[in-house]
């Protein structure tokens, strides 16, 4: 199965998101958009993960999710992956949070022994708006995102499946981040 770990988004943040979005798309030709039912903070994309490793996984997210309290962070920008000239994904960025990134790097860590290897690419805190299918165009100046603070609370190991129309997206298993 296709997987992948992501910090969860309260619903109050994915209806500010889900708002930006709309008011995005008269600006954007070439993009599609992603639902808000899909937006997340992805920590680590597993890709084809044997069913078997399932249980390992969510060993090492419950041993990891022990010592952390929420994340506090907060939407801070507008970006493009590689580039906001040349992008192939749309993002929102999310402030710094050095608890966010210290738990992002023990939970490659946690997953290496297990067959996963480390990202190369250093972690960007963002959640994905929309991808790029060929090329886009911005037309003119886009809205900024308006700063929003809020908590993490929740991380999930979430299966993604494949369709024609795009992926969809189930939980695994929830984990609360407890400690204080």
């Amino acid at each position: 199965m296709r997987a992948f770990i992501a910090a969860l988004i309260p619903e109050e943040v994915k209806l500010e998101i889900k708002r930006y979005i709309m008011d995005m798309k008269p600006h954007w030709e070439g993009v599609k958009w992603e639902g808000y039912e899909k937006l997340h903070l992805t920590l680590k994309f597993l890709g084809e993960v044997e069913e078997a490793k399932i249980e390992e996984i969510k060993i090492a997210l419950m041993e990891s999710v022990r010592a952390y309290s929420p994340f506090r962070t907060a939407i801070s920008r507008f970006g493009g992956f590689p580039s906001l000239k040349n992008p192939r994904v749309l993002f929102i960025g999310l402030s710094e949070n050095y608890e966010l990134l210290r738990f992002q790097h023990e939970i490659e860590e946690r997953l290496e022994p297990i067959g996963f290897k480390k990202e190369a690419r250093t972690f960007v805190s963002h959640v994905t708006i929309g991808r790029v299918k060929g090329r886009a165009r911005s037309k003119g100046s886009f809205p900024i995102p308006r700063n929003t603070s809020f908590s993490i609370t929740e991380i999930a190991l979430i299966r993604s499946v494949l369709h024609p129309e795009g992926s969809r997206y189930t939980p695994i298993s929830v984990f609360r981040l407890t400690a204080y």
